[in-house]
């Protein structure tokens, strides 16, 4: 009786019960290969830990920055109250005058031609038109560049503003404002910074340039007034001399005393 139970548990056990054999099995290449990979990024990871001790050290070896703060140069503006006739264009170049208006108010008005020029020979109706394109150009090159350096003069108070807070953070001494990440995105900074100051720059020099070309446009129309009579002095000068003689003999000949 004791058997027949005990075969009986042992069937019900085996039926029972689900049959979890496992078996072992190592790829010797794929543990070498897995070993390699470990070596390779514990090594990679040691290289960047010293890279980092580095540049910890470098950092910690500057000491103080607060020696390299330099004070901020403000860009001043024209006080017009200061001045009785020049006030409206000096408003302009602390406001801006994109119209030109506070511009005109302190230049000479410049007398419309109309149908004046209609009547005159073609070289002199030629010779007045390229001389009025010059004031026109000159005026028109003045008004913009007045305009452009008020917007300069208040476009200079934001920019100082981010470069003095970018060299708050370069003197910080927390460690957390020269981490990997901090320091480029510092450098980033810097940079964005340096390109707004060039294109400011480049605005400036622009309308610089163009004040060079109208100088250069009038010192031209001179210099071509000049040599316009010198040749013309060269191929009429010894007939315009004959007939200012003969005119003068002529007149020599026929006066009587009153």
């Amino acid at each position: 009786m004791t058997k027949r139970v005990f075969w009986l548990a042992l069937a019900v056990v085996t039926v029972a019960a689900p049959v979890r054999a496992q078996l072992v099995v190592v790829d010797p290449g794929n543990l070498a290969q897995t070993t390699l990979i470990a070596e390779r990024t514990l090594r990679e990871y040691q290289t960047l830990w010293e890279q980092y001790q580095t540049i910890v050290r470098m950092a910690q070896g500057l000491g103080n920055m607060d020696r390299y703060r330099l004070p901020s140069v403000p860009l001043t503006g024209h006080e017009p109250s200061r001045w009785q006739y020049g006030a409206p264009w000096l408003q302009g170049l602390n406001g801006g005058d994109l119209r030109g208006l506070l511009y005109k108010q302190t230049t000479r008005p410049l007398a419309v031609p109309g149908s004046v020029l209609q009547s005159l020979p073609q070289p002199a109706r030629r010779a007045v038109e390229t001389a009025y394109a010059t004031i026109e150009i000159t005026d028109a090159v003045a008004q913009i560049a007045g305009n452009q350096v008020a917007l300069v003069r208040g476009y200079s108070g934001p920019l100082q503003r981010a470069t003095e807070a970018l060299q708050d953070d370069v003197m910080d001494p927390r460690s957390r404002y020269h981490e990997l990440t901090a320091v480029l995105d510092k450098v980033a900074a810097g940079t964005l910074i340096a390109r707004r100051q060039d294109n400011a720059t480049n605005q400036l020099l622009s309308h610089v340039l163009e004040q060079l070309l109208v100088r250069g446009k009038r010192t031209r129309d001179t210099e071509t007034a000049v040599m316009n009579m010198r040749l013309e002095s060269l191929r009429d000068g010894r007939q315009a001399g004959a007939n200012l003689i003969s005119g003068a003999a002529n007149s020599l000949r026929t006066w009587r005393q009153p």
